[in-house]
């Protein structure tokens, strides 16, 4: 690569190019490189990244070099201790790059406004700008790397200027998806889009419920004007007697809107809901409806807050304790492995199952040595799953940003934001793409199968194993062994007979699961009675590392509750007596068919079941939403009660399973101009959704629609030959150590807050680490005892014999 020549009286060697370890760059009159860049405006749609590096976790803010932003790419790296920016250069041959810092400013210049600001209510939770960039002064250069020099603004040209204008000015890619997510937050149906009225000579009474004596948590029904109260808030102090859902169940009017958050800021701002979606919605032309009913919403003043807002002051405020039995702080500790995570508003789910994962020995040895792909095949690390799990990886162990917070007073460290992290594992999820807290266990199935589709299985095989699942006719004594490969249990806590007051041992409720059950009402396909049949399973293989979720829930008032039962977990446990089931002497196995079958997720079945869902619906809600979870079953029963075939027998088809997109979809595609091959490959990637695939297709335009590996059919293929290579000798070790606890505070599992507890060695001794978001803390006994009413994931690891 040849190199500009500095100006006379400016001597720069070769061995300063690139020198990772130079104080800075030199500043001095703008190079011919700089001079002579050409100027392109920014076309709409570009991504602009200037949050953090995209190798590492470097910001403007803890880098002192800051972040160096590709005028040609819009790309940002870091000339930190992994010089980043010389990565790409030598990839791609960008020279020019906008050089960003920002600088602590002076604590006199920084204090906070008054206390009085804090108290204010937000009348929308809204995506601003964030008050950080109050405590720092942005300072902004041009850099050539091929000269190794910065230049200052004020001396390129006006149209360099412009462009740097136009680049701060740009939402950055981190905040694109902020917004993007927010906007697809609440939605119109089609209930409230066509909203039939009856109103009466009266005005309605607004002051109370009308059913009862409540003044708060008051709905009006749009169609009527009636008022009743809410249901009760689980998790706050909201009372609610649910007389506005009775009031929908006598009159079928669906849409009613709560009366405290109406505010004169907008009308859009307030909470609507549909019973008959069972979920929030947008109104139109609520104020038009609500003025039929003499409520004026450019005078109301909102008195309560929002749904969203109670369930965001649930994940922030609702802190484990970060105090000891006397009161005294616990010590923050700092090093390799002890780097906390910014809580993004709503991603402690996603903060505490990721230090969980990479606190064990898979995955810290599978990363040691790990690379970044090639530039060459890699072109966004941004969009790629293994990048990010690599950047993830450096970002925790390398010790760099496990240090004290440069804002004084401050003894807790800054964390590192995993914002392009979340972005790329949640897009086009329903629930994890959006800024809605999440349940942790499902974010953690949810990962897996994110990594193992998009990198391969060898990342979590140490996760993986296969449990076998025994059904026995009574009738015919004939049944079947069938063996799945799943990578966690999910162990029900909560039954008829247990209170949320005594205590539970966690080995009990496992043995109770891999307990014998009889099955009523069984349809034997061998001697086509309908009988009873009996149900075990059992470990075929042990994992490397077993996740167990404690299974807390119950139904209350038709929303999952989360029950806070005292668990009593022990540092091991011994699973070797829960070995897979056999056919005993006298047992035969079924005739083989070759009939299409359609086996119901056992976890999911059982919690749809106790949740009072009959077996039939939810067997065919598990159908046709991949037979992943209940919630997404739940989901779609809501949606579907009014089916006229609801109850119809399921019928499986053949090509349910299968990946390729109907030619209808292709073709739906190739009507907005989209070739065949490239629309095929975007609803393969998207899993057949279509709205999916079409973002997909504007955020690749370039894209041949070539598919070098079908990754679904190359992931059943791996899986198929991973239970091969674990069942092809004999299940060995049944003993664990636990390692890690994802805890969560709070009613529900989409509200409150998680945070993890890991066992980690600290100066030579064995002791359990606090991760509270970006709080890393040594945990004494007092604040260990949270741990049995909250644990919710647990993490072991295989005792080595």
């Amino acid at each position: 690569m040849s190199r500009h020549r500095p100006a006379p009286g400016i001597l720069i060697s070769q061995s300063q190019i690139f020198n990772q370890y130079a104080i800075a760059a030199i500043t001095m009159t703008c190079c011919d490189h700089i001079s002579t860049f050409p100027i392109q405006k920014l076309t709409p749609g570009t991504q602009v990244h200037k949050d953090d590096c995209m190798y590492c976790f470097d910001t403007p803010e803890n880098c002192p070099k800051g972040i160096d932003i590709c005028l040609e790419c819009y790309q940002s790296f870091s000339r930190g201790p992994l010089n980043h920016t010389e990565l790409h250069v030598n990839s791609t041959h960008h020279q020019i790059y906008l050089n960003l810092v920002k600088e602590l400013k002076p604590e006199d210049e920084r204090k906070r406004k008054s206390d009085g600001e804090r108290s204010v209510k937000m009348a929308k939770l809204m995506i601003t700008d964030s008050q950080e960039d109050d405590n720092y002064n942005t300072l902004t250069s041009i850099y050539c790397a091929l000269c190794d020099l910065k230049c200052n603004m004020s001396e390129v040209s006006e149209g360099l200027q412009s462009k740097v204008d136009e680049i701060m000015n740009a939402n950055s890619s981190t905040r694109s998806e902020e917004i993007k997510a927010w906007e697809q937050e609440i939605f119109p149906c089609t209930h409230s889009c066509d909203i039939q009225q009856t109103v009466t000579d009266s005005p309605p009474d607004l002051s109370k419920c009308g059913a009862c004596d409540l003044k708060q948590n008051l709905w009006i029904c749009l169609h009527c004007g009636s008022i009743g109260c809410g249901r009760e808030q689980f998790g706050s102090s909201i009372p609610g007697n649910s007389h506005a859902l009775a009031h929908y169940e006598l009159t079928g009017h669906p849409v009613a809107v709560k009366l405290g958050s109406l505010s004169a800021a907008g009308s859009e701002i307030c909470d609507s809901y549909c019973y008959k979606c069972n979920d929030e919605v947008k109104v139109p032309n609520v104020s038009a409806c609500l003025l039929k009913f003499d409520i004026d919403v450019s005078k109301a003043v909102k008195t309560e807050k929002s749904l969203v807002e109670i369930n965001l002051d649930q994940n922030l405020n609702w802190d484990f304790k970060l105090d000891g039995a006397n009161g005294e702080k616990l010590q923050p500790v700092f090093g390799s492995g002890l780097t906390g995570m910014k809580n993004l508003g709503n991603s402690c789910y996603l903060n505490s199952v990721v230090q969980s994962l990479f606190s064990l020995n898979d995955y810290k040895s599978y990363f040691e040595n790990k690379t970044f792909p090639p530039f060459k095949r890699v072109k966004d690390p941004s969009r790629d799953v293994c990048c990010q799990l690599v950047k993830m990886y450096d970002g925790l162990y390398s010790s760099r940003y496990s240090v004290p917070s440069q804002l004084s007073g401050d003894v807790y460290q800054a964390g590192i934001k995993p914002s392009t992290f979340k972005h790329l594992i949640g897009e086009n999820h329903p629930e994890f793409q959006t800024q809605r807290q999440q349940d942790a266990y499902e974010f953690y199935l949810h990962l897996l199968d994110k990594i193992d589709n998009e990198v391969g299985l060898a990342l979590n095989e140490g996760l993986k194993f296969v449990l076998d699942n025994k059904i026995l006719c009574s009738k015919c004594n004939k049944g079947r062994i069938d063996s799945e490969l799943v990578d966690s249990l999910s162990v029900p806590i909560v039954d008829e007979n247990t209170s949320d007051t005594e205590k539970v041992d966690i080995l009990e409720k496992i043995e109770d699961y891999f307990a014998v059950e009889a099955v009523e009402d069984y349809q034997c396909d061998e001697c086509k009675e309908k009988t009873v049949a009996f149900k075990s399973s059992g470990f075929k293989t042990y994992p490397q590392s077993l996740v167990l979720n404690a299974r807390r829930i119950q139904l209350k008032n038709w929303v999952p509750v989360k029950v806070d039962v005292e668990l009593q977990v022990p540092d091991v446990i011994d699973l070797s007596s829960f070995g897979a089931p056999i056919l005993e002497d006298g047992e035969q196995e079924f005739t083989k068919t070759n009939s299409t079958t359609f086996e119901p997720n056992p976890d999911a079945m059982e919690m749809l079941s106790s949740m009072g869902f009959p077996h039939n619906r939810a067997a065919k809600a598990l159908y046709n939403t991949g037979n992943k979870s209940a919630e997404d079953a739940m989901n779609w029963l809501f949606e579907h009660l009014e089916d006229a075939d609801i109850d119809a027998p399921l019928e499986v088809s053949e090509s349910k399973e299968s990946n390729e997109p109907s030619n209808e979809a292709i073709a739906s595609l190739g009507a907005m101009g989209f070739s065949s091959q490239v629309s095929r490959k975007a609803l393969i990637l998207s899993k057949g959704d279509v709205n999916a695939a079409v973002e997909w297709l504007f955020s690749n335009p370039d894209d041949d629609g070539v598919i070098e590996v079908d990754r679904t059919k190359s992931t059943a293929e791996a899986r198929s030959s991973l239970m091969e290579k674990l069942t092809s000798a004999p299940a060995t070790g049944g003993n664990y150590k636990l390692k890690a606890i994802v805890c969560h505070k709070g009613s529900s599992p989409h509200t409150g807050h998680y945070v993890a507890y890991i066992r980690l060695n600290i100066d030579n001794q064995e002791r359990w680490v606090l991760f509270n978001d970006e709080k890393v803390v040594l945990c004494d006994e007092s604040s260990m005892k949270e741990v049995g009413a909250n644990g919710y994931l647990y993490f072991f690891e295989k005792i080595a014999h």
